[in-house]
């Protein structure tokens, strides 16, 4: 049996940590065993621990890919752990601590930044690719436009693996169950109702998205997650008077958000790679109004599972949502795209699957 361990960075719940949960779940035991290593206080131990999967908590780790005494912390588990494979999420002290104790690196890039022109010459592409070209056996990127990130920064073709993320189905509800769920958020009836699940971080664009929801106020925008942005957001609902929108806050059952929305947002002008709650959203047969930016497009096809915009837009945004609410047809068309693209693309086990070969790959080289 192969002893997988992966490390997260993120205190945060985020995609990467969503992603790995998926993956460890959805994995072949019998060939597989992973464990988890999380920073201290993560948001994502508790999931973990209701799904009784192993995991370890390390200092000097929390929302930072690199330090010192991040390395030495890791060196010491990681030597303890005796895993055969380390799958890195953004942790680069994760990578070296996994190569000072000789074992096999596949590390994963969720993320899609914006490559400034004077990193793709020389030297500074050289050393950027060294970084993953020599501390990783196998690179996974989420999206094509992760891939095109690395490629630009110097990580090598032959190292990249695409693997879409996937998600397990979001738990159907019936009518009465869904009405209750609505009931539960004080959602009126008839209400047209949207949600965007994502850290509240400036790139992901929940300013665009109250600008939007001021515009078309017969809708309900519902804001799911934690970040830095939580008391800018607040604020301005408040003082803007923004009655149509809406703080939820961590919300671990995020099938409820999927089960009480009839669409997903995601204004993201930085870092989207390949969203879980998008994802997740698809597998219900729940349209998505996204950007333009980064791996959005790769997942949402415009007209055939949802509507996109252009990044920073706010009245494109507000003009989508108007389109979608208003056109019972559309609607319907979008819906079913939306399953018809999760079924294809996105499952759980075509994920995992796709994960596994690439383990395969490198411990039987």
């Amino acid at each position: 049996m192969t002893k997988i361990l992966h490390i997260l960075s993120d205190k945060n719940r985020g995609g990467a940590g969503d992603q790995v949960l998926a993956l460890i779940q959805a994995s072949n035991t019998q060939d597989f065993a992973m464990e988890v290593l999380v920073p201290e206080n993560s948001f994502v131990a508790p999931l973990l621990a209701k799904r009784g999967i192993t995991y370890y908590e390390a200092p000097h780790i929390a929302d930072r890919s690199f330090s010192l005494a991040g390395v030495k912390a890791l060196h010491k588990l990681i030597k303890q752990i005796k895993p055969d494979i380390v799958h890195t999420h953004g942790s680069l002290a994760g990578r070296i601590a996994a190569r000072l104790n000789r074992a096999k690196v596949v590390h994963t890039r969720h993320s899609v930044f914006p490559v400034a022109a004077w990193r793709k010459r020389f030297p500074m592409k050289q050393i950027s690719g060294l970084i993953n070209n020599v501390l990783s056996n196998r690179v996974i990127a989420v999206s094509p436009a992760a891939k095109e990130n690395l490629v630009d920064l110097g990580t090598a073709h032959a190292k990249i693996h695409t693997i879409y993320n996937g998600t397990p189905p979001a738990q159907s509800t019936t009518p009465h169950e869904t009405q209750a769920l609505k009931a539960k958020y004080d959602i009126p009836p008839g209400t047209f109702t949207l949600a965007i699940m994502a850290r509240l971080t400036e790139v992901k664009g929940h300013d665009y998205i109250l600008d939007a929801a001021k515009a078309v106020p017969d809708v309900l925008v519902l804001i799911a997650g934690k970040g830095d942005r939580q008391t800018h957001l607040e604020e301005r609902i408040t003082n803007e008077n923004i009655t149509n929108a809406r703080m939820l806050g961590f919300i671990e059952e995020v099938d409820e958000i999927v089960a009480i929305s009839d669409a997903l947002l995601n204004a993201s002008f930085g870092t989207e790679a390949s969203s879980m709650a998008l994802i997740l959203g698809m597998s219900a047969g729940k349209p998505a109004i996204v950007s333009d930016y980064g791996g959005n497009p790769y997942l949402v096809q415009g007209g055939v599972n949802g509507l996109v915009f252009e990044s920073r837009d706010a009245l494109a945004l507000a003009k989508a949502i108007y389109r979608l609410k208003s056109s019972p047809d559309l609607y319907t068309q979008l819906s079913q795209g939306a399953i018809r693209t999760y079924n294809e693309k996105f499952t759980d086990k075509k994920m995992a699957s796709d994960t596994q070969a690439v383990y395969i790959q490198i411990t039987t080289r």
